[in-house]
């Protein structure tokens, strides 16, 4: 399996491993190493990219994904790479796609803070965080009339980013604790002794294995842009700065 260097540091652009396995699929290979730099995709955020060096090539990772084997990073097929197997590799993110997929999660993460706080019969559900497409929707434990408006959580929003901004760390939970802050969400988890959180400063934390700014200060250009009603669900869209 590998080891997910990504979950203790964001802000980790390099990473030495040693290759320990590699599967051909078509014209890729992917290749798996005992610890990885590299996002996977999944829980609503896309993966990381950028490269391998091997022998002193750069060879471009063009995806990666978890497996029942470990993190795949996967590579255009090449003849040399077969016999790489045991060999020290250097891996390098793209740090700007990194930062932009980290902000774009963690601001989703904010907004949902917010709104549970203007109404605590909402609870996060989904969060789709893809840079140009990102929404969350919440579910509402009980049907109510209450009208959430983009302009008042955006207020929250500027208060948050730029006026009283908040630390973020990362930290572990044990299960029995998840299930008594995130009853909903704790359903939907791994249902591991010990448990990641993203917690916000001021906010409930929140189980989830994605990568996370360490400050609200870190996202400007944050604003909520449409709020839908669908059933017993929310769904409430927003954009961010990319630079």
């Amino acid at each position: 399996m590998t080891t997910p260097m990504y979950l203790s540091d964001t802000y980790q652009k390099e990473n030495t491993a040693t290759i320990i396995k590699m599967v051909e699929m078509d014209d890729s290979l992917a290749i798996y190493c005992d610890s990885s730099v590299f996002y996977p995709q999944g829980g609503g955020q896309p993966c990381d990219l950028g490269s391998l060096i091997i022998n002193g090539i750069a060879y471009p990772v063009h995806h990666v994904e978890t497996t029942e084997d470990g993190i795949a990073h996967v590579l255009e097929s090449h003849p040399s790479l077969l016999e790489c197997n045991g060999m020290q590799c250097k891996q390098k993110i793209d740090m700007q796609r990194r930062l932009v997929n980290a902000k774009s999660h963690t601001a989703g993460h904010l907004i949902s803070h917010i709104i549970e706080k203007m109404n605590s019969n909402l609870s996060p559900a989904k969060g789709h965080h893809y840079p140009g497409d990102s929404y969350i929707e919440l579910i509402e434990s009980e049907r109510t009339n209450d009208l959430l408006s983009t302009a008042q959580i955006n207020e929250q929003v500027n208060k948050l980013v730029t006026q009283a901004p908040r630390p973020i760390q990362s930290i572990e939970l044990d299960l029995a604790e998840v299930q008594s802050l995130r009853p909903l969400l704790s359903h939907f988890i791994p249902q591991s002794t010990r448990v990641r959180m993203i917690a916000i400063d001021g906010f409930t934390p929140v189980p989830c294995g994605g990568t996370h700014v360490a400050s609200t200060s870190e996202l400007e250009g944050l604003q909520v842009t449409r709020i839908k009603r669908k059933k017993d669900r929310i769904k409430v869209s927003y954009s961010i700065h990319r630079g």
